[in-house]
């Protein structure tokens, strides 16, 4: 079935029309391209993967932006181990970024990966969805509590990249993004990696301990990746680092560790996008702006 897909894309070269047709989100066409160019095995010629390739340049961004600021967060964990860890769960901190979204108008909210847990604990032992036999009920319910607690808002477009432990469930054929756009309204960007552009200049978005095991993240050229999966807010000069907005595996003794989250407000040049980064932490029980925003300059193409 993902040839014939892949077939009915190489011969229609109409992105839009294979994915709506065969009932895909964009993530999961996008998916399966990737499969096919990067797959040694695939039955794909040389010079279709080279179409596949051009067909992904132009169509891969998962979303474009221009003056529309933009907050991240990361890490969430929801569901840590088992339902009665609350005081891990820090669903108070969502809801909080989302009431910040909707006061100071922010329109995009975006999720860098590790939405749940990906773990259950049997006896009090931790241990991986998959580790055996009769998990997939204790797995469906840690779902379903997720699905339950994650609020939205029609005021706040929510973007979620899926990470490391969210991909766990598909050892179960759940889909936490796929269920997530379908019963809550939230734009999947698929797993690990997705791209998205402001003002045309494309960035990266990573969830992935080791980056250059993601071999399509330079398939569209780009100047900025913004990573989740560190836990720790960071400000290098071509990386940014999303700190975790959970309540557990903080870097507490570490700058940047806090739990927190990141706006980007995007500024416009004659020849290069400008963004400015505002990280928010959290002290004393309240979330607190660093008093300096870290400055980014994208040359336009």
């Amino acid at each position: 079935m993902d040839e014939e897909i892949i077939r009915e894309l190489l011969d229609t070269n109409d992105f839009y029309k294979t994915m709506i047709k065969n009932k895909l989100y964009k993530y999961e066409l996008l998916d399966l391209m990737r499969n096919n160019i990067f797959v040694s095995d695939s039955s794909i010629k040389m010079q279709e993967k080279e179409i596949l390739k051009g067909i992904y340049r132009v169509e891969g961004c998962m979303f474009d932006i221009n003056y529309d600021p933009i907050m991240f967060i990361s890490d969430t964990h929801y569901d840590y181990s088992s339902l009665d860890r609350q005081d891990m769960n820090r669903w108070d901190f969502l809801y909080y970024v989302l009431d910040f979204c909707k006061y100071n108008k922010i329109r995009y909210l975006v999720h860098g990966g590790d939405i749940g847990d990906g773990t259950i604990e049997v006896n009090g032992v931790k241990q991986f969805i998959d580790f055996g036999r009769g998990s997939y009920e204790n797995t469906r319910e840690q779902i379903n509590n997720i699905l339950k607690n994650y609020l939205v808002s029609p005021e706040v477009h929510h973007l979620v990249l899926g990470g490391n432990h969210d991909k766990m469930y598909l050892s179960y054929n759940i889909d936490i993004l796929r269920e997530l756009a379908d019963k809550k309204n939230v734009l999947p960007l698929g797993y690990c990696q997705a791209f998205f552009s402001v003002f045309g200049c494309p960035i990266s978005l990573e969830h992935e301990s080791r980056p250059f095991r993601i071999e399509c993240r330079n398939l569209i050229p780009h100047s900025l990746t913004i990573h989740g999966h560190s836990h720790t807010a960071k400000f290098n000069d071509y990386d940014i680092y999303i700190p975790t907005l959970g309540g557990f595996l903080n870097h507490k003794g570490e700058e940047g560790g806090e739990p927190g989250f990141i706006v980007m407000y995007p500024y416009n040049g004659r020849n290069s996008v400008h963004l400015e980064f505002d990280h928010y932490y959290l002290k004393d029980g309240c979330f607190e702006k660093k008093p300096e925003s870290y400055v980014y300059k994208l040359n336009k193409k």
